[in-house]
């Protein structure tokens, strides 16, 4: 089976800003030129951001919060991604992204009190 390609970039949505000024961030994941966007439910202020590094500028506590959360992203879908290509198993933007938000498992039954009697 061939090789798919593989890419994820994280930037900013300077058109939508929030109500304190900052912008939010958001990933692409792109597979074999299928891409899918999400909302990472973090921001920061514009002018602290790097676009050419995919990172946050400075050493405040946010930027570092932030730019951890990126290092662990990026590791996490490269690893998501890795395991079915192993296996040969086709692999999506829209599978990465939906075992990297935890969307892929089945809900849990409700348990009630009627239902353990």
């Amino acid at each position: 089976m061939k090789r798919s390609s593989f890419n994820v970039l994280f930037f900013l949505k300077k058109t939508k800003l929030l109500k304190n000024g900052e912008a939010s961030v958001c990933m692409r994941i792109t597979v074999d030129g299928t891409r899918v966007e999400n909302n990472i439910r973090k921001s920061i202020a514009p002018s602290l951001w790097s676009q050419a590094k995919e990172s946050a500028r400075g050493k405040s506590r946010k930027s570092c919060d932030l730019n951890a959360y990126i290092e662990n992203a990026r590791i996490k879908l490269h690893q998501i991604f890795c395991e079915p290509e192993e296996q040969n198993q086709p692999i999506t933007a829209r599978l990465l992204q939906e075992i990297f938000f935890g969307q892929d498992k089945e809900p849990e039954a409700v348990r009630t009190l009627i239902g353990t009697m």
